[in-house]
């Protein structure tokens, strides 16, 4: 099982529309074969502040995710709402 963290942060001015991308995305992601789990987060204290929460049966299922047109649409409209660049993480459990 492979985890994975990504934390994403909007322009304040773009964060309520970042979530409809972000929601849209997630809801896509949930039918891809190899997906455990796909959720989105948003932070109480810092509304432009995002988080997702995914788990994928293996490191396979993640890079076809990656590279799936949905992924891609929903990257293109997101891309000029951010205030920084997307980080991501791997976790697999200790």
């Amino acid at each position: 099982m492979l985890t994975v963290i990504a934390t994403i942060r909007a322009q304040a001015e773009h964060a309520d529309r970042l979530q409809d991308v972000m929601g849209r995305l997630a809801e896509a992601s949930r039918g891809e074969e190899g997906c455990r789990g796909y959720h989105v987060f948003r932070c109480a204290e810092d509304a432009s502040l995002f988080l997702t929460f995914e788990q994928w049966t293996d490191t396979g299922a993640e890079s076809r995710h990656m590279t799936s047109a949905h992924v891609a649409a929903a990257f293109a409209v997101a891309r000029p709402l951010l205030a920084a660049p997307l980080e991501i993480r791997h976790f697999s459990e200790v």
